[in-house]
């Protein structure tokens, strides 16, 4: 029988390869323990601190505010009831509203004539206010015409309105007997009390019942210097011995010449 002799370096190579294998085996990365491995969505919940539970955070409510939530008109804004004069004064006259007004820059300004070349009206103008039912004063004398000092003055930012009689059974006509014929462009002067003067133009009028009265465009607020005459038109009502509508025209201002007053030396030259 013969026996081979063992080849050291196999059993070396086999010790070699086992050590391999057994290193190969046990070479397993473990994560260190109490550490999470990152979610695969990060928009879900990386933001919550550690220390609140995720069920915690309410879900976003998306309710319609209530009416609770903004102050009712009522209470916001006055009623005009009580700021209208009423027409229930006398048969001719103008109907009448009181919103706010800017006032003359100078407070002693007045107008004190108007004068009206292409209806051939030439008139004193006195002030007008409210009675104490509400309702508007009117001249006395139909051939006078009337400033409302509830508005600005002729002249001056804001709405400003003058109103006269159309005519009377006992004095005849009115000073704005012819208000319905003034026309676009035409021109309307108002004399102040500082002897400065307003010039106007005409840029519109119309005819509208009593019932049907444009308060606020007549009245309400206005960009610029603006002025309304008014006096009594349309249906003649023999029974109330009144008209049944009112005669507006609206011109803008257009300048207002200053009065000059001569220097002692020019009266010598």
């Amino acid at each position: 029988m013969i026996r081979r002799a063992r080849n050291p370096y196999a059993s070396l190579l086999l010790v070699f390869v086992g050590v391999i294998i057994a290193l190969a085996t046990s070479a397993v990365v473990v994560a260190p323990r109490g550490t999470e491995a990152p979610a695969a969505d990060s928009s879900a919940t990386s933001d919550i601190p550690s220390d609140t539970p995720e069920t915690t955070a309410a879900p976003a409510t998306t309710t319609s505010p209530t009416t609770s939530s903004f102050p009712t008109t009522t209470s916001s804004f006055p009623t005009t009831t009580s700021s209208f004069p009423t027409t229930t004064g006398p048969a001719n006259e103008p109907v009448e509203a009181t919103p706010t007004h800017v006032p003359a820059a100078n407070a002693n300004v007045v107008p004190t004539r108007v004068r009206i070349v292409s209806i051939g009206v030439d008139a004193p103008m006195i002030d007008l206010h409210k009675n104490a039912d509400n309702t508007l004063e009117v001249p006395q004398d139909i051939r006078v015409s009337g400033w409302y000092t509830g508005r600005s003055v002729p002249g001056e930012l804001g709405p400003s309105v003058v109103v006269g009689h159309v005519d009377s059974a006992a004095q005849g006509a009115g000073v704005f007997y012819r208000l319905r014929e003034l026309e676009v462009g035409d021109l309307v002067t108002i004399e102040r009390s500082d002897g400065s003067t307003a010039e106007c133009r005409v840029t519109d009028s119309e005819l509208v019942l009593k019932d049907e009265f444009p308060t606020e465009k007549v009245y309400g607020s206005v960009e610029g210097s603006k002025l309304r005459l008014i006096t009594c038109g349309g249906t003649f009502d023999g029974s109330a011995r009144s008209y049944l509508g009112n005669v507006i025209v609206y011109a803008d201002h257009i300048v207002t010449t200053e009065m000059v007053v001569p220097r002692s030396w020019d009266l010598h030259t």
